[in-house]
């Protein structure tokens, strides 16, 4: 089994690179794509059952907006596993404030204690 290091060396990169929102009568479906060159692309998805949830008077905006960060946070899931050096968003922004604090997220609140 290779360690921490060498794992880091071996894969330098996570991407983020999209999310799909998508919807039918009953739910809302959320589709997330993450890849780790050389080792693995990872789909995960999230089904909303859309029982008394209106939509209608929710700003899309605010929802994509919400939708990309619940990504920034699954992706540790899938970060873990090599913990490349560099996150690479490919389908949205962050400003400084906010790659500080997915930082200290990743970094600090995933440490044993």
């Amino acid at each position: 089994m290779k360690n921490f290091n060498e794992l880091r060396k071996e894969y330098e990169e996570f991407k983020y690179k999209s999310y799909n929102i998508s919807e039918d009568e009953s739910k809302i479906k959320i589709d997330y794509e993450f890849e780790i060159p050389k080792l693995s692309v990872f789909r995960p998805s999230i089904e909303i059952e859309k029982r008394n949830i209106n939509l209608k008077n929710i700003d899309n905006d605010f929802v994509k907006n919400i939708v990309f960060n619940i990504g920034m946070v699954e992706l540790i899931s899938y970060w873990k596993c090599a913990c490349p050096k560099k996150v690479i968003v490919e389908c949205g922004t962050l400003n400084e404030d906010q790659i500080q604090w997915f930082k200290k997220l990743y970094y600090y609140g995933l440490r044993r204690i």
